[in-house]
């Protein structure tokens, strides 16, 4: 029986609000690394966990509207789980049966344009396409093998210090072989508090559609927490709870990242 697996999110955690509290029109380039983990464990209706172990190094560059990012991930999955899907940004396929593997993840490539003249209202709109590339090994069952393609709309607006946000986007499925998947629709709505000028912390509920028409729909809550240790450094800690047989049961990671100019 063909399960669905899905990879958490890494480094989407934080996408609208921390778009929306770091974007600013600037006639200076910004620049961003970020790095972490993400653990994850779940049965999907197997009678052993599947595991997996996901690191990210992120890459971003970020002038007035216009912010790109690359993504470079290490990963390694054990368990039975045959289909790994995942809607967002850090997120991978694959196909594999039984025991484990590692190697180099799929890298992903984005550009995110933002709608700076509705920051005065506290209304913050970013538009973003994003492409997977098969750069993770199809035989060893870290990745599909094809490419993928998204478009998405990040939308979030301040009352104070509290902010709901919302994510629509919309995922072009590459085909493996062997495998007839469907494109994707995903989103996830969520809101944050931010505490003081350090502490920040937030909820999300995520859902998307699965790959295989035959599969339950992934859903999962996260919890985060971010804190800024100054100008330059930021480190956010989150954990995972899965809502459906096609989620992890529990998950959880930490983002450490880094902003000069």
């Amino acid at each position: 029986m063909q399960r669905l697996l899905f990879l958490p999110p890494l480094l989407l955690v934080l996408n609208a609000p921390a778009r929306a509290q770091d974007s600013f029109a600037d006639a200076f380039w910004q620049f961003k690394a970020s790095s972490g983990f993400d653990f994850s464990s779940g049965d999907y209706g197997a009678a052993k966990a599947t595991e997996i172990l996901y690191l990210p190094v992120s890459l971003q560059a970020a002038k007035g509207p216009w912010t790109f990012k690359a993504v470079v991930p290490w990963i390694r999955v054990s368990g039975p789980a045959l289909l790994l899907d995942g809607a967002a940004e850090g997120a991978t396929t694959g196909v594999r049966s039984s025991g484990a593997a590692s190697g180099p993840g799929d890298i992903t490539l984005s550009g995110t344009y933002s709608l700076e003249s509705l920051y005065a209202q506290g209304l913050y709109v970013d538009f973003t396409a994003r492409v997977k590339m098969p750069t993770a090994s199809y035989t060893k069952g870290l990745g599909t093998g094809a490419w993928d393609e998204y478009l998405q709309v990040d939308v979030a607006k301040s009352y104070g210090d509290f902010m709901p946000f919302a994510t629509f986007g919309y995922r072009f499925t590459g085909q493996p072989s062997g495998f007839a998947l469907r494109d994707v629709v995903y989103g996830s709505v969520g809101a944050q508090y931010t505490w003081n000028e350090r502490i920040t912390t937030g909820v999300a509920y995520d859902i998307r559609q699965s790959s295989l028409r035959t599969a339950v729909n992934p859903q999962d809550g996260t919890a985060y927490v971010n804190v800024r240790f100054s100008d330059d450094w930021a480190v956010n800690v989150y954990g995972v709870a899965g809502f459906s047989q096609s989620s992890p049961n529990a998950g959880g990671g930490l983002v450490l990242s880094y902003r000069w100019r």
